[in-house]
């Protein structure tokens, strides 16, 4: 899955390989690897920060 995130200052970060998406009360959180150094870590983002996130499911192959 991919995920973009869209901060309310203007920002806009792009996750590849994202896995476990939790949607919470104060904002969601999820694991992702790192496209330049593969490392796998985990991330939250608040909901007072961000001013929204697009999913998107990728097909392999």
């Amino acid at each position: 899955m991919e995920l973009v995130v869209f901060t309310n200052n203007g920002q806009t970060y792009h996750f590849y390989e994202v896995e476990n998406f939790k949607p919470t009360t104060t904002g969601f959180s999820f694991i992702y690897t790192g496209k330049a150094t593969g490392v796998t870590r985990s991330a939250t983002f608040n909901n007072t920060s961000t001013a929204g996130y697009a999913l998107a499911e990728v097909q392999n192959g």
